[in-house]
């Protein structure tokens, strides 16, 4: 049997959304059922599974993967994001951006603060 992991059920949930929103297919009360396991399961396994964010920072040359949710920094930081759809920009206004996940290409998938902006040294 293979363990359930953080990127498996992700993958799983897009996998699922996708026909879950296609009139044409849909899902079957079992694949309704498995989707919102993998929703419930997913934060438990990424906690699991999640380095500290310091070395996480430290493994991704500063970048911190991004799930979805409250947008996690403040107004007029300057930060770097990333897309689901290979995108990435830097932005002095985050709070301008999605930060919540709609499961298309604009998703923020992983950002990274720029620490020093706008000071000397």
């Amino acid at each position: 049997m293979n363990k359930l992991t953080a990127e498996v059920a992700r993958r799983d949930i897009d996998h699922l959304k996708s026909f879950q929103s296609d009139p044409k297919v849909g899902l079957s009360l079992k694949e309704e059922k498995y989707l919102q396991a993998l929703e419930i399961a997913l934060p438990v396994l990424e906690q699991q599974e999640s380095p500290t964010d310091t070395y996480r920072q430290i493994e991704n040359d500063g970048w911190i993967e991004w799930g979805g949710g409250e947008r996690p920094v403040g107004d007029g930081m300057k930060v770097c994001l990333k897309f689901r759809d290979g995108d990435a920009i830097s932005t002095d206004f985050p709070q301008n951006w999605e930060w919540e996940h709609e499961n298309i290409g604009d998703d923020i998938i992983a950002y990274r603060v720029i620490e020093n902006y706008g000071r000397e040294g």
